[in-house]
């Protein structure tokens, strides 16, 4: 149902890797606060927390998106990092629902946060004097789990309000009339996460999850028999629900900071990677795909895969791969050249 491969537990470079091998090439905490204000970019980010999560990103002709890979929130430098790099138009936080780190981790690094344990944090983070969300410290981190011990016995794991801070730092990085995606197999019935999240900004945007399971990776094989592409794709481009995973005819719902109000709106997810004016897409459908739309998520997983496109020229021939593209472009006419 969850649609994913398990992994072990892996090396790969995490987000604070990436950036500190970065500032040595650019010196960029040698500039000035005002420098750094200046640099910053505006960005469409997706957070993958397992690197076969980001695997499926990079086999993917995109020009919208940011992709990083961070297996746990508990992670908070690698969030100061993307704070000071970044602004974001939208973020994709790619995970396991209500998992925020690994789903592989064991359960004594694995973060959780549901709607209760943000209800906790939020209610304990107001209590304390604020500080800046890009500088908190040891001591700040402690004190506020401490303070969760007023609503939850024992209090939260510092490995909970750190991923909790960490979101926080996300949100307030945001711009306005942002779209926040959490793209999760497991958190479909749990309309308060929503609310929880709403509070963790002032900005108007739109905060959106999945009243069934969500795809959260993809797998594909050409041709279908003795397939010669093999484990292709990705889950940008396509419908988010499996026809096996509608439970709901209520499709995604969102919850709009402006009005403060959740939106049902009977219709599924698709996730762009090069339009040329947006980034995702509501489509009305049932619970199993008409021929059309079969046709549909079958031309865009060919079309965008980079593994696809190597694999077809070395089996076919690059004039039947171009073939094969002018004939999905004349069925998909809002299909962007790829840029290489």
């Amino acid at each position: 149902m969850y649609n994913y491969r398990p992994i072990g537990i892996y090396s790969a470079k995490t987000m604070a890797d990436e950036e500190r091998d970065d500032r040595k090439k650019r010196d960029f905490f040698e500039d000035s606060v005002d420098d750094q204000q200046q640099k910053k970019k505006n960005v469409n980010l997706i957070i993958a927390l397992e690197a076969d999560g980001k695997a499926q990103f990079d086999d993917t002709y995109n020009t919208i998106w940011e992709v990083r890979h961070i297996p746990s929130f508990a992670n908070y430098e690698s969030f100061v990092d993307l704070a000071k790099r970044f602004h974001f138009k939208n973020i994709i936080i790619v995970h396991h629902g209500n998992a925020f780190s690994d789903h592989t981790y064991p359960d004594s690094t694995r973060v959780v946060l549901n709607a209760n344990f943000l209800s906790i944090l939020t209610k304990s983070y107001d209590n304390l004097p604020k500080k800046e969300l890009i500088s908190i410290d040891n001591q700040f981190f402690e004190d506020l789990r401490k303070e969760t011990e007023k609503y939850f016995n024992g209090g939260l794991l510092l490995k909970e309000v750190k991923s909790y801070i960490s979101l926080r730092l996300l949100f307030s990085q945001m711009l306005d009339n942002a779209n926040f995606f959490s793209v999760a197999c497991d958190e479909a019935d749990d309309r308060d996460f929503l609310t929880e999240l709403a509070k963790l900004t002032n900005k108007k945007m739109k905060i959106f999850a999945n009243s069934n399971f969500t795809r959260i990776e993809t797998s594909r094989y050409f041709p279908p028999t003795n397939p010669f592409v093999r484990d292709f794709g990705s889950i940008l481009n396509e419908y988010l629900t499996l026809p096996s995973s509608w439970l709901s005819d209520d499709g995604w719902y969102y919850f709009d900071t402006a009005s403060k109000k959740q939106i049902v709106t009977k219709k599924d997810l698709w996730l762009y990677s090069m339009h040329k004016s947006k980034i995702y897409d509501l489509f009305e459908r049932k619970k199993n795909f008409t021929p059309s739309q079969v046709q549909k998520i079958n031309d865009n997983q060919l079309y965008h895969s980079k593994k696809f496109e190597k694999a077809y020229i070395q089996h076919e021939g690059k004039a039947q791969y171009d073939l094969l593209i002018t004939q999905i472009i004349k069925r998909n006419p809002e299909l962007t050249p790829k840029k290489k």
